[in-house]
């Protein structure tokens, strides 16, 4: 064989460990989540094209459960028709949608999703979530590839994610939690028309206004005494 062949063949085998190298590596740091979601559902939470950001109220126990409550897709509503309640289900629990968001530009939204299919933005102890802590969502996100969807719900306080439509919970890291936790709260401000007013705010607006009614009165004068310069 000569030398240049060998070169050659010494460059496959090279490419190809390396290649063989880093699918072991990524896997080994996604196998766990991949195994939690199922390997379509991490696909489409790192991948798919269409996301929504959703900020959940209080479960409603008393919803009955139908498939057009927790449809993805928002359905052509007729006239004079009731709003449609728009819930998330977690172990038969329906969650109210209270507000929700189109994620494209969200900053950092790619980061979230790429980090959810990662190894450690995770706890895996045996212990990681307790039993009996049931979780209260506050947060969800939504994702579609025009085909399939799914929705992952978050949990702040007690740090867990879970499916729709699932049991089963997992618990974030706390640098995670606290990133993923400023992340939704950005999105999702609290509504300014629901804080008190500012009371500095108030003096200064009164006293902008007493300013003004000050230079109406002023002018008023002067066109006065100019008139009466005129008449003398």
């Amino acid at each position: 064989m000569k030398r240049g062949s060998i070169v050659i063949v010494i460059l496959l085998v090279i490419a190809i460990s390396a290649a063989g190298l880093s699918v072991w590596y990524h896997y080994q740091n996604q196998r766990r989540p991949l195994e939690f979601w199922g390997p379509a559902t991490a696909h489409l939470i790192d991948r798919a094209d269409e996301a929504e950001l959703l900020a959940l109220g209080e479960p409603d126990r008393g919803l009955e459960l139908t498939d057009d409550t927790f449809d993805a897709a928002e359905p052509e509503e007729e006239p004079d028709a009731e709003p449609r309640v728009k819930a998330l289900e977690f172990n038969q629990v329906p969650w109210i949608v209270v507000d929700s968001k189109d994620a494209a530009g969200a900053k950092g939204l790619s980061n979230l999703r790429r980090a959810l299919v990662l190894d450690r933005t995770f706890e895996w102890s045996d212990r990681a979530v307790d039993d009996d802590a049931e979780p209260h969502w506050q947060y969800a996100m939504s994702m579609n590839d025009g085909r399939n969807w799914a929705t992952v719900l978050f949990d702040f306080d007690s740090r867990q994610v879970g499916l729709t439509g699932g049991r089963k919970t997992i618990r974030l890291a706390p640098e995670t939690n606290a990133d993923f936790r400023q992340f939704f709260a950005e999105q999702f401000p609290p509504d300014a028309k629901d804080s008190p007013p500012d009371q500095h705010d108030e003096t200064k607006n009164e006293g902008a206004e007493q300013d003004d009614a000050g230079k109406e009165q002023g002018e008023q004068d002067k066109s006065r005494n100019g008139q009466d310069d005129e008449q003398e």
